[in-house]
């Protein structure tokens, strides 16, 4: 390996043991198509002491995988985060759209953990959950490793109610509805995508509630909250319903436009189509017991710009426009 090669460690989560490293590494990073993560666990996978792995591996739980790749030059990215809350014990940050959280098959310097790393160079501060590269919003970290353990395991026993804006296709009816659709993964070459399915045939149980903050011509901006952390679980529901997210590349325009955007930029076409450069998805915000202190604590994140000027754009006298307030009732 080139002295500069870049190293990526993963540690393998419990619920993924016995996947085929290929398999694995597409959902880790989660742009990834089975071919391409085929071909990187060919050459760059190896374990924590050296050996070099190949594509039909069967990770195990807490294995340690590490990908080592020769420097690239990475597609630029937002690095600017602003903080919405900070003590002693943990810090939540207000992450732009198309900033990545973690390192992945493009990015590597521009990422949130690297912008952290940045802003805290003393210390260590944990990412305590994460969310898509194209989704805005609020995002917790830890300062302690007694608030890491607390942080995270309040996450995934979903004491930690998340709401989140979304701008979808058509004029949603109802004001209050309850999106109750088991889901798992697709199946097909696109490895992490989602599909709606019975639990007679795989589906996880999965509900999310949605409620009507205003109406727009043809658009629509709601509150969703998961009661659920499936994966895609918000774009996956609301496309299910007939509101795909406006910019969504594979949930609203499927798998070529997918396929077609992972090779670079759209194109201007392709741009018009999704009339927004990313899906428009942005955690608003989150309620949870403070990790140390005990006490209820509700850190919110404006809607960012892009989405407020799409608002503004299709707002007017003769919309079908309808304001339900910024904070639904839950």
């Amino acid at each position: 390996m080139p002295e500069d090669a870049l190293c990526s460690v993963f540690e393998v989560r419990s619920d993924r043991a016995g996947m085929r490293l290929d398999r694995w590494l597409s959902l880790e990073l989660t742009r990834l198509t089975r071919s391409r993560a085929q071909e990187i666990v060919s050459h760059f996978a190896f374990t924590a002491q050296g050996v070099a792995l190949g594509p039909s591996h069967r990770v195990k739980a807490g294995e340690v995988i590490a990908l080592y790749r020769p420097r690239w030059e990475e597609p630029p990215a937002p690095r600017d985060i602003g903080i919405l809350y900070i003590d002693e014990h943990m810090v939540a940050v207000d992450k732009p759209a198309g900033l990545p959280v973690h390192p992945s098959a493009k990015f590597h310097h521009n990422t949130l953990t690297s912008v952290i790393a940045e802003r805290f160079p003393d210390e260590r501060v944990v990412l305590a959950h994460r969310i898509d590269r194209e989704t805005s919003g609020v995002i917790l970290l830890a300062r302690s490793r007694e608030a890491e353990r607390r942080l995270k395991q309040d996450f995934a026993e979903r004491r930690v109610a998340k709401t989140y804006h979304a701008l979808v296709h058509g004029v949603v009816g109802p004001d209050h509805q309850v999106i109750d659709a088991p889901m798992c993964l697709h199946g097909g070459e696109i490895g992490v995508k989602m599909a709606v399915r019975p639990v007679t045939r795989g589906g996880m149980p999965s509900v999310t509630r949605v409620d009507v903050i205003e109406r727009l011509d043809g658009y629509t901006l709601v509150a969703a909250h998961p009661e659920t952390g499936r994966q895609h679980q918000i774009r996956v529901h609301l496309a299910h319903v007939g509101h795909p997210l406006v910019g969504d590349k594979l949930y609203a325009h499927g798998d070529e436009m997918f396929l077609a955007c992972l090779e670079g930029a759209p194109d201007e076409a392709r741009r018009k189509t999704l009339l927004l450069d990313r899906q428009a998805l942005h955690a608003a915000e989150v309620t949870l017991t403070h990790p140390i202190e005990k006490t209820s604590l509700t850190i919110s994140a404006p809607l960012p710009a892009d989405l407020r000027a799409f608002c503004d754009e299709r707002r007017g006298t003769t919309s079908t426009a309808s304001r339900k307030g910024d904070t639904p009732a839950r």
